[in-house]
């Protein structure tokens, strides 16, 4: 206080030296992070070429937690704020949500947060995916900028027929951080390169890239198996295998049974015979042709008779529905007569029964009928259907 006892034994000098000092003592201010617009995505562009900068896209969702685990623990950082603010126009964009909508088709986002670094006139230079923490969000905003190291650099690269092996590599790594699908392809180009796939590098490639069954890659995978199940474990290269065929039948829905035969093969050479016997099989009854369905599945049995007698059962039961051709119905009599050789029950009697009574012998039906009735009562079963079953052969 300027009246105060006190500033009278302050000489005046004294007082104005406190004064400087006070004056000099530095402003503190609050730390900034990231200062993301809100402005409409053509405004945000045509600011951004006003600025001469590019602009960063967080594409997230409301539900997206590394999104969230971002937007609290990164974003406010004050040098990621420093340097983003300096070198971008930042903007967070919900993908689900208004113009997000569009945005996320036009770049195809799909997996959240994608973070993309995009020219003034919307053209992509870089992009990743994932949570990135401050120094991977730094070093990701490093490489947008370079126009040497970028996505769009690397891609014009590519195109230009760059397959050289470093190349390459850099190359998958960036789609790879992306989440591109098309990482496999980069990647595929890559093992043509390769004289020795049996690089612990090259092996973790493979288990992470391949998805074509037909490539050198996975053909190499399925000939060392026993190498790649010693690496990565019996269950992970069960799954990879299952996985890469599984994922080229959904990639390729209008596969002709020919195709989806010698897809079998390819993937499981030594019990895909079966297994394409068995999807021809599943598949004919499927498109509901009786005809060639009852033809594959004697053919499939003969070759590879089952001790399964729920699925003897089922197969029986299906021909007692659909099939009136006597061979083909003295066929379903000998699967449902082993499936209860394996294991009496009800339903199989019940089979049994509709079987024989699709071939005529009321008899016999009769009896199969009776004891299925005998076995549910003692199963504590349903007994409304053999007793339908019964009463019907009963007035034959």
């Amino acid at each position: 206080m300027k009246g105060h006892p006190y500033n009278k034994l302050i000489p005046p000098s004294l007082r104005r030296v406190k004064l400087l000092l006070l004056l000099l003592l530095p402003i503190v201010m609050p730390a900034q992070g990231i200062q993301f617009d809100h402005r409409t995505w053509p405004e945000t562009l045509a600011k951004a070429k006003s600025e001469g900068k590019m602009v960063f896209l967080d594409a997230v969702t409301s539900w997206c937690g590394p999104c969230k685990m971002m937007s609290k623990e990164v974003f406010p950082d004050s040098t990621v704020g420093a340097f983003f603010n300096t070198n971008f126009l930042s903007i967070k964009l919900d993908m689900e949500r208004g113009e997000g909508i569009e945005i996320s088709n036009r770049y195809k986002i799909w997996i959240y947060p994608s973070l993309l670094f995009v020219d003034d006139s919307g053209a992509v230079q870089h992009r990743s995916a994932g949570y990135h923490n401050p120094k991977e969000l730094i070093a990701l905003g490093n490489t947008a900028l370079d126009p040497t190291r970028n996505l769009a650099a690397l891609e014009s690269h590519y195109a230009s027929g760059n397959r050289h092996r470093e190349f390459l590599l850099q190359y998958l790594e960036a789609k790879t951080a992306a989440y591109d699908p098309d990482a496999s392809r980069i990647a595929n180009d890559f093992f043509k390169t390769e004289e020795d796939l049996s690089t612990p590098e090259n092996m973790d490639l493979l288990m992470r890239h391949i998805n074509d069954p037909y490539t050198k890659g996975f053909q190499f995978l399925l000939k060392n198996k026993p190498l790649f199940e010693e690496k990565f474990g019996k269950r992970e290269v069960k799954v990879k295998i299952e996985s890469v065929f599984e994922g080229y039948l959904q990639s390729h829905p209008r596969l002709q049974l020919g195709e989806v035969q010698r897809l079998y093969g390819t993937v499981y050479p030594e019990g895909g015979e079966a297994l394409a016997s068995r999807y021809r099989l599943d598949h004919y009854r499927q498109k509901n042709d009786l005809e060639n369905f009852a033809r594959t599945a004697m053919d499939h049995y003969t070759r590879y008779p089952s001790d399964d007698p729920d699925e003897l059962n089922e197969m029986a039961s299906i021909f007692a529905e659909e099939v009136s051709n006597p061979q083909q119905l003295k066929t379903a009599l000998a699967w449902v007569k082993k499936a209860i050789s394996l294991q009496e029950i009800s339903y199989y009697q019940y089979t049994l029964a509709k079987v024989w009574a699709k071939m005529g012998k009321k008899k016999a039906a009769r009896k199969a009928a009776e004891r299925s009735l005998e076995l549910a009562k003692m199963e504590g079963e349903d007994t409304i259907l053999v007793e339908e079953l019964l009463e019907i052969l009963k007035k034959k």
